[in-house]
């Protein structure tokens, strides 16, 4: 089913396809030749997708660049090899440290980050940082102002004030 979606979606020659969660109810086997035909169709097409997933895995093995969302808001962009050596923003760090490693040794001694809290309701309107009921550095100027997603260098964005003294500087 997924290869005929992509099919159909190819007829109309598109330079941009928005998958929302193509490989999520797919077993890990079909999920492989999935993302590779998706891989191999970007470069022959020179197509660009925007590739919606809560895998992280699944991410990194497909993206160029990433953002990171919560509550419908992006809270850090970069590039895919850079976000996944240095994540700076506090809810991609603890995205990424619930990502299993495959070395048991490795997986073992690290440390995930539990996120306390619920999740506040994405339709309430918001006058401060979208994460701050669940981030473990929240300061007081969180409280009451949304950081803006500012640049802090090699294409490297993010909303979160433990970064913005880096580029007032």
């Amino acid at each position: 089913r997924q290869r005929i979606g992509i099919a159909r979606a190819l007829t109309l020659n598109p330079k941009l396809i928005l998958a929302d969660e193509p490989v999520s109810a797919l077993d890990v086997s079909i999920q492989s030749q999935i993302l590779n035909l998706l891989t191999d169709l970007r470069d022959e097409l020179n197509l660009s997708y925007l590739f919606i997933a809560h895998d992280l895995a699944v991410i990194q093995h497909i993206s160029n660049r990433i953002a990171v969302m919560y509550l419908g808001k992006i809270m850090e962009v970069s590039e895919s090899t850079e976000l996944y050596k240095k994540p700076l923003h506090p809810y991609t760090v603890a995205l990424l440290s619930a990502v299993p490693i495959p070395d048991p040794k490795i997986e073992r001694a690290r440390k995930r980050i539990i996120l306390t809290g619920d999740v506040p309701s994405p339709d309430r309107e918001r006058h401060n940082c979208y994460f701050y009921d669940r981030c473990p550095q929240k300061m007081d100027k969180c409280k009451d102002r949304i950081p803006a997603l500012v640049d802090l260098g090699n294409n490297h964005k993010v909303a979160c004030f433990l970064h913005h003294d880096k580029v007032e500087e």
